[in-house]
This record gives structure tokens, sequence and C-alpha cells, in this order.
């Protein structure tokens, strides 16, 4: 176990051990509560989308990758990590049959190799959860029906700068990125009703509320 250990931190394999250490970390914190999916804001597209994703139109090399991960339908988060988690194993396993002098220059060699075939397994790996947030996408209301719904709060809690609720309805839940007025807050579990949208970060403005009957 320690010659694993050891073995990770190379210098040839730092770099995605690093990168991997970062993105278990985020997970954690993510589970725990502490901080929300959208931490990590990628959503370059402000249009009426109820949750932040990252959707890019393009042609070419770029829009043919946007493509190839199904970065349009699914969170930029969850295909990063994959990728990450992927690129470790690749590098740490090329590393230990392929350069066993440790050489920074047959680590480089095999960098794009690693690259490719990481990239593949994150395609095969993304591909379900693709279908699961189209079939989201199909479900998912407008933002001004939004308006009046009541969520649980999901995270830790909900402030004036972070925070999420989950809907609940037939089908799919939603993730709803949510912030609270200046002043008040809210705990994980409590009720929360949905009074505006804010424009300028692209999340629902929510207040306290009591559970009421559909």
């Amino acid at each position: 176990m320690m010659d694993f250990i050891r073995e990770c931190f190379l210098t040839v394999n730092l770099p995605v051990t690093m990168m991997l250490l970062v993105v278990l970390v985020y997970w954690v914190m993510v589970i725990a509560g502490a901080i929300g999916l959208d931490a990590i804001d990628l959503d370059v597209d402000a249009d009426a989308d109820v949750d932040a994703d990252f959707d890019v139109d393009g042609d070419g090399l770029f829009g043919n990758a946007i493509e190839f991960l199904y970065l349009g339908e699914v969170p930029v988060v969850i295909v990063g990590s994959f990728f990450v988690v992927f690129m470790w194993i690749v590098t740490v396993l090329s590393n230990h049959y392929l350069n066993e002098q440790q050489s920074i220059l047959v680590m480089a060699m095999w960098l794009l190799p690693n690259m490719l075939l990481s990239l593949l397994a994150t395609r095969i790996s993304v591909m379900p959860f693709s279908k699961m947030f189209r079939n989201y996408d199909k479900a998912e209301f407008t933002r001004d029906e939004m308006i009046g719904k009541i969520g649980i709060v999901k995270s830790s809690e909900v402030t004036p700068d972070f925070g999420q609720i989950e809907i609940q309805q037939a089908g799919p839940e939603h993730v709803l990125n949510v912030r609270t007025k200046h002043g008040t807050s809210l705990g994980k579990g409590d009720a929360a009703k949905i009074v505006s949208f804010n424009n300028t970060d692209d999340t629902f403005i929510v207040e306290l509320s009591k559970w009421e009957k559909e």
C-alpha cells in the first residue's frame, strides 16, 4: 500500500494525482453539503434553463469536442471529474509499466495517448448521464412556472451567496441554485419557497415557507 502511495506522488504522476485530490475534495464537500454544485460555475448560456450547465454552440474541432463529451447535456463538473479520474488511472499505469525509469521525457511522450484514451473512457462513462439529463430537460419547468413552488434545502444552508434546493415532482427532481435575500438564511431541510429570479447570477430567490398540500 505504501509503495502504491509513493508511486502516486512520484514526479511523473504528481500532476494528475493533485488533480484527482482536488476532484475528490470537491465531491466530498458537495456530499457533506459544505458547498453547492454551483461552486464551479461554468454556465455560458443564460437562456431559460433552470440548472447551470455548459451550453455551447460551435462548429469545428472545439464544437466536435463539446458534442463528443456530451457537454451540452451533462454538467461540466461531472464530465471533468470522469476525465480526471481516467487520466490519473492511465497515467499511473503507463508510468508504472512503460516508464520504469520515471523519465519526464517518456511521460511527456505518453501524455497525448493518455489524454485520448481518457477522453474515450469519459465519453463512454457519461453517456448514461446524457440520457438522464435529456429526460430531465423534457420535464423541466420554465422560470415563470418555478415561481411559487416549494422545495427542500439540500445544501448545508441557503444564504445570499450560495445554496441549493430540490423540487419534488412527477419524474426527475429539479435541483436548483438558489439564494436568499440579504440578512436571511435557511438551513438544510427547511421548506424554501421560490419568490423571484435573479438575472444577474441566474439563481432563484427563496424565502422560508411551510409545506403545502398540492
